[in-house]
């Protein structure tokens, strides 16, 4: 099941993102941010949207993924900003869910196309996006610390609504 984040879902959020160390690292701050709509700007929308299922015998968060749509005009510019999927939800389509659930909340609000960096070792991500249709057009060069590595940039053009 995927639904949207809620404000409750923070602590939630951060346990499993703590999990997956392929995952940008938030402050809880940030999540607050994101999770109250109310103080975005006009021109600026983000969603989490959270993978929910059963694990080990009890409900729990499989994965969630945040993506930012903004608004210049009556363009729109989608960007998935973090994916992290449970190491025990992996390979079962959670990932391949939480992106259609995205990138079809970006297209219905008006983006042509959505963009996102990964880090260029991770492969199972860059993976997962190459079969969903994203292609890649560039890379950042040291864009990630802790471990230094380069990012691999990638698009997808979303289908009109």
């Amino acid at each position: 099941m995927i639904r949207g984040a809620v404000a409750s879902d923070v602590d939630a959020l951060l346990a499993l993102e703590r999990s997956v160390p392929e995952a940008a690292h938030w402050s809880t701050a940030e999540y607050v941010q994101i999770l109250h709509p109310e103080d975005h700007a006009a021109t600026l929308q983000r969603w989490v949207f959270i993978a929910e299922g059963v694990a080990e015998e009890s409900e729990a968060m499989l994965g969630f993924i945040v993506v930012k749509l903004l608004r210049a005009g009556k363009q729109a510019q989608a960007e998935i900003e973090n994916l992290a999927v449970s190491p025990t939800a992996r390979r079962r389509g959670t990932g391949s869910a939480l992106c259609a659930a995205a990138l079809e909340a970006c297209s219905a609000a008006g983006s042509q196309c959505a963009e996102l960096e990964v880090r260029a070792g991770n492969r199972a991500a860059i993976g997962l996006y190459t079969r969903l249709g994203f292609e890649q057009t560039g890379m950042r060069t040291g864009y990630y610390a802790n471990p230094k590595e380069d990012a691999v940039l990638l698009r997808i053009t979303l289908q009109k609504r």
